[in-house]
Order: C-alpha cells, then structure tokens, then sequence
C-alpha cells in the first residue's frame, strides 16, 4: 500500500475520545421513563380478523373501536403464519411461541389444532396441553417461558379472570395453573348466540367484584380458501365467523360502560393470530385509559416497533403488566413494550384509511420481494459479464473503446442507484395501483425506474462527474442518506419496501436490519473514500483525517441509535477507525489492532449495560440482550445466529453466486494481471491514492458485518451488490482518461492526475 503520510497524529488516542463521545451520545438518546397510571383492564382476543373485515354495518362494535386508538398487530411466532394458540402463547410468554412441534414444512400443511378446554380437579383449574407448550418453547431458540404473564400477576397477587380457553393459555400460571376461570360450555360462537351473552356477564359481574384483569377468547375467524391442506373448512363463511367476533366484543363493551364506565376500564381488542397460511398485519384496537397516563387516542404504536399503528403480539405482555402492576413491575425475559397512542388529532376516517393502508402495502410487496432479489442477482451476474468483455475488448479503436466505456459507466452508476431507489419508491403509494400482483409490479417498477434516472442524472451530471470517484461517491451518499434520513423519521420508506423491512415477518419493524445496514454502511463507507480521496489529492490530509472521523462517528450513531443495530457499530467502528489511520498515516500494527477492537467492545458495552440499569419497560433492545445474557440465553442467541446464516447460504443460492462471481469478477478481471495486461484497480489506485485503503476498510467492514449479525450471510452480499458496480464505474473513468490505451488488451501502466 503506497504511504500516504507525513504526520504521525495521536489518531488511535483521537478515536477513543470520539467512541466516549458517542457512548454520551447513545445513552442520552434512550427513552425516559413515565409516570405510572392503573386501570382494570379487558383484552378480548381472537384470530383472523382484519382492517378490511371492518365496517360500521357489518361489524359494528369492532367498528365503533376507532373513537379510541387503532393500529395492526404482527402476530408472525416461530412460522410464517400464525395459529390462534400461537397467539395466545405469545401473550402468555411474552416471546414468540408456537404449540405446534414440528418444522417449518410440517407447519406449512398441518392444521391449526383448536385450544383445549380447561379441565376442573377439585378447586384447581388446569391448562392440559401446557406441559406440552412448555417442553416445545424450551426447545425452541426464543427463551420462551410459557406461564410468564399468569405467574407475575398470580405473585403479585392481582385478580385474573380467564374467559375461554385461549384466555386460560394467557393467564395459566407456569405450572398450568389458572387462578378463575369461565367455561363457555359450547365451545362455538355463532352470530347472535348465547355466548356473547354469557361473556358479558362474567365481564360485568368480575369488574363490579374488582377483578383487575379480564382476558377472553372471542373466537376464531379462519379463511376456507386459505387454510392448511390437512384442515377441514368451517361450517361458517368467513362474514359470519367475523360477525360472531363482533358480537363478543359488543357485549364486552356493555358489560364495561355498566360496571365501570366506559372511561374508567381499558378495553384491548386485539386479533392475535392469521385466518390460513397467508401472513396478514391483524386488527387492533384499544380504549379507555393507557400505560403510563393518558387515554387511548388515535393510532396504536410501541417502542417496540417504533411505527404508527403498529404493534406485535409480545407488546400486549408488558401493557397488560404496566397497566396492573405498574411499569416497574421488573418482569423479566420480554421482548415487546408497552403499547401506547399517538396522533390523537386524526380524524376517524384517516385512522382507518392508514391501518387499511399498512396492510395493503404489506401484501402487495410480499409476492415482489423475491422476484426482486432474482432479477436484480441475476441482472449483477450479466453486469460483471459485459463489464468482462467491455474491459477487455477495443472495439471501434480508440474512441470506439471510449463510447463504451462511457456506457459502461453510466450502467453501472444506473445498477448502483438501485439500491437506494427501492426505497424512495415508497414515496409514491403504488400499491394501490390495482389488486393484482401484475399491476403491482408494473406500479413499483416504474416508482424504480424514476428515481434510478433521477439518482444517475445527479451522479454523472453534476461537477463531480469529471472525477473518477465521482459518481461511487454521491450514489454512496445518496443511499446512505436516504436511509438515515427514513430511520429519523420514523422508517416511512424501509417498510414494506422491496429491499428492506417486512412488517408481517415482524423481524425487526424500524431502524436498519442487515440489508439496510449493508446498504447503509457501504454507502457511508465509499462516500468518506470519495471525499477523504479528494481532500488528499489537494494537500489537505489533516481535513481528510477530521472527514474520516466526523463521518465515521456519524455513520455509528445514525446505525447504531437511530438505526438501532446492536450488530453494525462493531463493523462500522473498526473499518473507519482503521481508514482513519492510514489516511493520517500512522502505519497498522497489532497493538492499534486491538485497541481498536478493545475501544469497540468496551463502548458497546458499556451503552448495553446503561440501558439494562433502566426500568423494564424503558429498556431497548439493547439493555435485553444484557437481560437474555444474565439469564444464561447466550447460546440460544448464537444457535438461533447461526441456524439464520445457514439457512440463507443454502436457501438462498443466488445471492451466495453473486457475491461468489463479484469475488472472482475483482480478482480475475479487475486485480489480476495476467488476464488484462495490467491491473485496471492498479491504475485507479495509483491516481487515487485512499481508494486501495477504503475498499480494504470496506472488505473489513463486511467481514465483521457478516460474522456478528444474524442472517449475517446477506452482508456481504447486499453491499457488494452496491459497491462493486460503482468500482467499475470508477474503473472506467480511469481507463477513459488515458489518453494513450491501445487497442486490444490493455497497455502498460500510464498514470494520469484526475482533471
């Protein structure tokens, strides 16, 4: 590596003043807690009802919910669908749970077994499949604990009343035990029947007895076009399941406005499993008073999914014990926080019109994602061949060889703008466009198309287009911008996007996952290798050190807080710290190595640990994954880690090819020699002098990118899916300003100064 240096600066003691300032930073960002607010609270649950089953002639009570504050609820367990004891074991654990013992492809075509009636032995009531439940949860990689919610409020000696018997699943007790129950003898619901009566009147007789917390099981709603092949059709259509539902809820609502007041009770109503094999965001809504202070009022959200009107299945355990117990109830081992409101000044109709809305993208996207990831590996794999045969071949002379090179440029520019052009498409709804897959895709496409033109034009227009780092450096900015943009506010466009995050798969619902924060960084990264490159070809190498710094520091904290990614920080920190260093010329040793490495891991732990220190409910993500290593779930987070990796390397070959191919694309095409004539990278790092350090820096970043983070496997090959066709594009600008290329193979070496 040519020696960039003349100065020696302080650099690794610099870096770790940067890392303290930042662990300020991170920890000053985290939630403050709220003040304490206890109501008697109802959740009526049930499965299989949407958005779109709502309406004021159809489903009245369920309708008349928006006058609180509605949302959608995720409801995805261990499987991509969801069965209603699923549901009910979520809320019971507050970690996802499955009743079914089996795999993936057994779940795929096994029905949805009904939840078994409570039995009576004397004066205990007893769960009889919940020794079942709990051997499958302690099998399972989750750290599951069925029996967690009955078990807090049983110690703490709150009153429960389990109507149904998906309500006995959510308040058994850890050893199967349910504290009060109510049968409802028949088992069925049926449009107007006698069960809604029956449910009212538990309801009003436990409230007006002071039963603090009353959970019931509305019913079920299954879709007899959509359900497993090994389950039988219900005799119901799917209205008349979805009216019975309603007829439930409705006389819930009377049996609280006559007991308490319709003010002074929280009513949850909450859809808690799917209706077949189809993944769905399912119907929740909530009234009366919220955790914390305040009423329920407008859309539902938590801290754990950070998105207006929507919660998942394990928020509903941390509100049901804030609400009885108060936030301090110190429950240990959950996942989700306490679901809360937000824009109370929505009128009814724009509330609805938006969790409508949720659902809609987050089915019209579904069918596209992976046609998406097909098309846009197998369309790399094409590049790298043209880049091949434009590289190597001198058609038409010396300025034939010049007009391809120039389209060659302006393709790979277009392949990088891609990237973060999939987001920015959700700026235009174009999921509306129509009901079918076609006009989705027709829609979606176009939204690309538009700002893939609009991001090349800027890229290969602007006064930066005469530099060979150019382009790499504003599609770098762009990408990464657009995405730290979207996590501050709010993660509007990664959702439900054809590149990022999926609501109904409810793996992570705001900040950066690994294909947003491979994107992310990349982008960072070539960006800082741009700027940092031009700053030292004009004699400012102490500016370019400061750039290297501020931007790394910056990239940290847009991933790491408002990103919220535990796994990027310790790839990001590393690969600028080190970019840091050569540019200001202090050669890598070992021992800067591992301070390096050391200053990453004690930064990282020190934010966790700050936040473990705070409330349960205040705790991010990063304070309960202290919590899961305290209570020993280390291993589980690494079996479940790596089970992911695996299953994407073999799952999902194209993307393993690509990344295969772009390796072997640099080191036969652009590296080696002996197939050139020369080393195209040779050329574009001689001119450029912080390109051969960035892009070592960027295959560090990578590297530890795809080691520390689960379905860590896509790393790698998403953000070189980004940078390797900006490195050709460089390329060719490098070979396009030699004035004196042959034809044919590539000449000697002619290094030239960038105009």
């Amino acid at each position: 590596m040519p020696s960039l240096i003349t100065r020696r600066p302080p650099a690794a003691t610099a870096l770790i003043g940067i890392l303290v300032i930042l662990a300020g930073l991170v920890v000053g960002a985290l939630p403050a807690q709220a003040a304490d607010q206890r109501a008697p609270l109802v959740v009526v649950g049930f499965s299989g009802v949407r958005w779109s089953d709502v309406s004021t002639t159809a489903t009245p009570a369920l309708a008349s919910m928006s006058s609180g504050a509605i949302g959608t609820v995720a409801v995805r367990s261990i499987f991509t669908a969801a069965c209603p004891v699923d549901g009910w074991l979520g809320l019971s654990a507050g970690r996802r749970a499955t009743g079914f013992d089996g795999t993936s492809q057994q779940h795929a075509s096994a029905a949805c077994e009904p939840v078994a009636e409570p039995t009576a032995t004397g004066t205990t009531t007893v769960q009889p499949d919940f020794a079942d439940y709990r051997r499958t949860a302690d099998a399972g990689t989750f750290s599951a604990v069925p029996g967690t919610l009955g078990q807090a409020l049983a110690d703490a000696g709150t009153r429960t009343l389990a109507i149904g018997p998906g309500a006995g699943v959510a308040l058994a007790q850890e050893d199967g035990t349910i504290a009060n129950y109510a049968s409802l003898d028949s088992g069925k619901y049926v449009p107007g029947g006698m069960e809604a009566t029956l449910v009212g009147g538990y309801v009003q007789s436990a409230l007006e007895d002071g039963t603090q917390v009353v959970v019931v099981d509305a019913g079920t709603v299954r879709d007899a076009a959509d359900l497993p092949a090994r389950e039988s059709a219900p005799t119901l259509s799917r209205a008349d399941q979805v009216k019975a539902v309603d007829d439930v809820v409705a006389a819930v609502q009377q049996a609280v406005a006559a007991a308490t007041g319709a003010d002074a009770t929280t009513v949850l109503a909450v859809s808690l499993g799917d209706a077949g094999r189809t993944a769905h965001l399912q119907f929740g809504a909530a009234t009366g008073p919220q955790p914390g202070s305040g009423t329920y009022e407008g859309l539902l959200g938590s801290r754990s999914t950070r998105q207006t009107a929507i919660v998942q299945t394990t928020d509903l355990t941390p509100t049901v014990l804030s609400l009885a117990l108060g936030s301090d109830h110190g429950t240990p081992g959950l996942v989700g926080a306490p679901v809360t409101s937000t824009d109370a000044q929505r009128s009814v109709a724009d509330r609805e019109e938006k969790v409508r809305d949720l659902d809609q993208a987050a089915q019209a996207v579904q069918p596209l994602v992976g046609p998406f990831f097909t098309v846009w590996g197998a369309a790399q794999i094409v590049l790298y061949a043209v880049a091949t045969l434009a590289l190597r071949k001198a058609w038409g002379g010396h300025r034939g060889r010049r007009r391809v090179l120039a389209w060659l440029r302006v393709l790979t520019v277009v392949f990088g703008a891609v990237c973060a052009s999939t987001f920015l498409a959700n700026t235009i709804p174009w999921w509306r466009a129509g009901d079918s897959t076609g006009s989705h895709l027709l829609a979606v496409s176009g939204a690309v198309a538009l700002y893939v033109a609009v991001i090349t034009a800027v890229a290969l227009l602007g006064p930066w287009r005469t530099h060979a780092l150019g382009p790499l450096g504003v599609v770098g900015l762009v990408t990464a911008g657009v995405l730290a943009v979207d996590c501050a506010t709010g993660s509007r466009l990664i959702t439900s996007s054809l590149n990022g995050l999926q609501p109904v798969v409810a793996g992570r619902f705001y900040g950066l996952g690994n294909q947003q924060f491979a994107l992310f960084a990349t982008g960072s990264l070539l960006f800082t290798v741009a700027l940092a490159d031009f700053l030292v070809r004009t004699g400012r190498r102490r500016w370019a050190v400061v750039a290297v710094a501020v931007l790394g520091l910056l990239t940290t904290f847009v991933d790491g807080v408002l990103g919220s990614d535990f796994g990027g920080p310790p790839a990001i920190l590393p690969a600028f710290g080190f970019l840091a260093l050569v540019v200001a010329g202090v050669r890598i040793t070992w021992q800067r190595v591992v301070v390096i490495l050391g200053a990453t891991v004690v930064v990282l732990a020190g934010i966790s640990v700050a936040d473990w220190l705070r409330p349960t409910d205040d705790q991010t993500h990063l304070g309960r994954f202290v919590q899961t290593l305290v209570d020993g779930g280390a291993w589980q987070v690494v079996e479940r880690k790596g089970a992911q990796n695996l299953r994407i390397l073999y799952s999902n070959w194209l993307l393993s090819l690509v990344l295969a191919l772009a390796a072997v694309f640099i080191a036969f095409v652009l590296v080696r020699p002996k197939v050139l004539g020369v080393s195209v990278l040779q050329r574009a790092y001689d001119r450029h002098p912080v390109l051969k350090p960035g892009l070592t820096c960027l295959l560090v970043l990578l590297v530890i990118g795809f080691a520390v983070n689960d379905s860590g496997a896509a790393v790698p090959a998403v953000g070189a899916m980004l940078a390797v066709p900006l490195i050709i594009a460089c390329c060719t600008r490098v070979l396009a300003d030699d004035p004196g290329e042959p034809a044919g193979p590539l000449g000697p070496e002619r290094a030239h100064s960038t105009p």
